[in-house]
């Protein structure tokens, strides 16, 4: 497949789009009235699942033009945003998380509690430092458009989730709101919030130990060596 900056700057721009149109409030309630709400979900997913890996193919297919050489900073730097991608996702994702879809079915209720007390979008910020990290690791201009366009396409998504959660959950979510940040650390940092001793379980921090290295060791296995040995 043939690849092109521009073309990988416009997937990534339908991806952007997609993420945000799709789930804005007049037309997500239009085309749930036509599909169902399972109809909207599989069309939701089938054209981000097309759009992500259209984008793959020209990224992989994109000229390799340099912008910066990550240096030894840079990539210890990726490496810690990785660390903290890996637990920001183990722990949101494995927490009974209120901003997901399954949220209003099971009786999950916004709560500021645990990793909520951290930031009240775990899963999107872990996706972001995830972005921001390959982004470093790489300093090429397609890497800057896809990784870069990620993390946008995470916190960009993770705003659009405040809006919607306000709009349909009104004064419970505000109040959730008031407890919590959506920067990672705010909340705690200003006394909106207090975190307690072993409020997230020391399972979900071992599996994110467990996903870090994983993520090493699969790097290295893809001839990928990411861990830099020296601090200089």
């Amino acid at each position: 497949m043939n690849g092109s900056l521009e073309l990988l700057a416009l997937a990534m721009g339908l991806f952007i789009v997609s993420h945000l149109a799709l789930p804005a409030a007049i037309l997500r309630h239009r085309l749930t009235r036509m599909l169902g709400e399972w109809g909207y979900l599989a069309g939701y997913s089938l054209i981000s699942i097309a759009l992500l890996a259209w984008m793959i193919n020209v990224y992989k297919a994109s000229p390799h033009i340099e912008i910066f050489t990550p240096n030894t900073a840079m990539r210890h730097a990726s490496l810690t945003l990785m660390m903290l991608a890996s637990f920001f996702l183990a722990s949101g994702l494995l927490s009974r998380n209120p901003s997901t879809v399954q949220a209003a079915k099971l009786d999950w209720k916004p709560q500021a509690k645990g990793i909520f007390k951290i930031t009240r979008h775990p899963v999107m910020w872990g996706f972001a430092f995830w972005g921001i990290s390959h982004a470093l690791a790489n300093g090429h201009a397609a890497a800057l458009i896809f990784f870069g366009g990620m993390a946008v396409v995470a916190l960009g998504g993770a705003m659009h989730l405040d809006h919607r959660k306000r709009m349909l959950l009104g004064d419970e979510w505000i109040a959730f709101e008031a407890e919590t940040s959506f920067v990672p650390l705010v909340a705690i940092a200003t006394g909106k919030t207090r975190m307690e001793r072993g409020e997230i379980p020391w399972w979900q921090s071992l599996i994110a130990v467990g996903l870090y290295i994983g993520m090493i060791a699969g790097h290295a296995a893809l001839g990928r060596d990411v861990f830099p040995l020296n601090f200089f």
